[in-house]
């Protein structure tokens, strides 16, 4: 049969794109139905060409399989059907081609994958991986100023985490392209939840996989009061120019002065007690679930909870609106005997705000807000991340460094008494974090070209972080007296002089590395 007469008879007319159906028959092929589950009675292995229309599939087949000359594959018409063809080229080789046309739509409901994809289990799994979204990538969050933004590309930031809704894996299953939509109007923080797809899993082509639901685990995060229309979502903007920060002032910041580009932010102190200031509240923390690990939303009828809150101010229509960039919250302790003991809890400057500067005068905002109270004790971190340790040790130095018991000259005696006294009782800064802040001063101060001196230092921070060890050693010693050689050996594993040694040296390398990254940003904001 010559590849003219084959062409003809399995490209009948009247042939739709993307039309295969659960009871299309194509005509006869070799005397039984081309596509029928009994087309393939001996189980022969079965190769499926798919790709884009024009991609080359039809022309490696005859290449391949029917020795045509690459350059006649040129003149090769595009597949506008599914195509069988059997190769039998010995009793050993047996098995059949299916070529694919580029336009079919695997997921209309009308096409059995079943009938087709029966007995191709690796493409099944495969098939249901492109139903699997990296939830991360799916969600898009705004804050919304004007109807404009909600189409802008660039008012969209991402989450940096999702697990604490979709799991360790991060991952929603039961969709193709999905776009999840989390948007909050900028000042009043109303908000639209929503999502598109171009498909959603069929139960019954995947043995019953379900979709994730995608909303409800949102949904359950959010406080009542969510819109899932996104006209009316727009709608409400036109009430944020009512829209007042909570609570008191207590200060102001700019950045960009004198410039086209200036900006200005104001950040207040409230508690709950503030009319609204609760729903609103229940609305702000939602934002927790996207950049704090392990986010707990807390207890707000403590009346010892304390609330601080960033905003820009930014024109509109001939006045000033309001946009939250970021909060913290803090919590007083009790210090015994009769003190108290702020320790913050909660800290977030939002993607869109990051890198202003706000992140250290919300710090210092909160600092300042206790420094003249004499029942505070000092200013303690409950959990702090990697990020939040650098920027309050950034903030901590750069206040350290004013003050007389830090100069260069005392530095290098080490660290003593004077520097905890006047670290907490003019900074609210503890003893522990004095120390840190000592260590990264010093090292500043340190010629690192002069061996003696900066051997020195590295023997001054190891010396500390030697202490747990030589805690170690003494409680082996006093359990050598108390236990038998093998009760010892099963209650208490110690470290060689080596392994101690080469921790000690890691774990200096780690912090020099630390402290590096401070005094540089130290260095830039001179």
């Amino acid at each position: 049969m010559s590849y003219e007469q084959e062409e003809e008879d399995h490209y009948g007319p009247g042939y739709e794109v993307g039309s295969y159906t659960k009871d299309y028959n194509d005509g006869p092929y070799d005397g039984e139905s081309d596509l029928n589950v009994n087309s393939n009675p001996e189980g022969k292995p079965r190769i499926l060409l798919m790709g884009l229309r024009r991609s080359g599939k039809s022309s490696i087949q005859k290449v391949v399989f029917h020795k045509m000359s690459p350059n006649e594959t040129l003149f090769l018409e595009s597949t506008n059907k599914i195509v069988k063809d059997e190769i039998s080229n010995s009793s050993f080789v047996q098995f059949q081609i299916w070529d694919f046309p580029g336009q079919v739509d695997f997921f209309d409901s009308n096409f059995d994958c079943e009938m087709i994809f029966g007995g191709c289990g690796s493409y099944k799994k495969n098939l249901l991986q492109t139903f699997i979204t990296d939830s991360n990538e799916a969600l898009d969050l705004k804050l919304v100023r004007e109807p404009f933004d909600v189409e802008n590309d660039e008012t969209t930031f991402k989450p940096e985490m999702s697990h604490q809704i979709f799991g360790e894996n991060e991952s929603i299953f039961g969709y193709q392209n999905l776009k999840i939509s989390l948007y909050y109007t900028a000042g009043k923080l109303n908000t639209y939840l929503g999502i598109t797809y171009k498909a959603e899993v069929d139960p019954k082509q995947f043995d019953g996989a379900i979709a994730d639901d995608v909303m409800g685990a949102i949904s359950a995060k959010l406080p009542p009061g969510y819109m899932t229309n996104l006209d009316d979502f727009v709608a409400t903007l036109n009430k944020e120019q009512t829209f007042k920060p909570f609570g008191e002032l207590l200060s102001t910041y700019s950045i960009n002065k004198g410039s086209a580009t200036e900006r200005h932010f104001q950040l207040y102190s409230c508690t709950i007690e503030e009319i609204g200031f609760r729903s609103y509240h229940e609305r702000l923390q939602t934002f927790l679930l996207w950049y704090v690990d392990a986010a707990s939303f807390i207890d707000v009828d403590d009346d010892r909870w304390r609330f601080y809150l960033i905003f820009e101010k930014y024109p509109c229509d001939g006045g000033h609106r309001y946009a939250i960039c970021g909060y913290a919250t803090v919590y007083l302790y009790f210090a015994y005997p009769n003190k108290t003991r702020p320790r913050i809890s909660q800290f977030l400057v939002l993607p869109p705000f990051q890198r202003l500067g706000l992140g250290a005068e919300l710090l210092n905002v909160i600092y300042r807000s206790f420094l003249k109270d004499s029942n505070i004790l000092d200013i303690t971190v409950e959990d702090p991340s990697e990020e939040f340790t650098r920027l309050r040790d950034f903030v901590d130095s750069q206040n350290c460094k004013k003050l007389p018991s830090f100069s260069k000259e005392k530095l290098h005696q080490g660290f003593n008494a004077e520097m905890v006294d006047e670290a907490q009782r003019d900074l609210k800064i503890n003893k522990k974090q004095a120390r840190r802040v000592y260590e990264i001063l010093r090292f500043q101060a340190t010629n690192l070209a002069d061996f003696e001196e900066y051997r020195a230092y590295r023997l001054d921070v190891k010396r500390r972080l030697n202490i747990p060890y030589q805690k170690e050693a003494s409680d082996y010693k006093k359990l050598q007296k108390a236990l038998n050689p093998e009760e010892l050996r099963s209650t208490l594993s110690t470290s060689t002089k080596e392994q101690r040694i080469e921790n000690l040296d890691k774990q200096y390398q780690m912090l020099e590395n630390e402290y590096r990254h401070t005094l540089e940003r130290l260095a830039a904001a001179q």
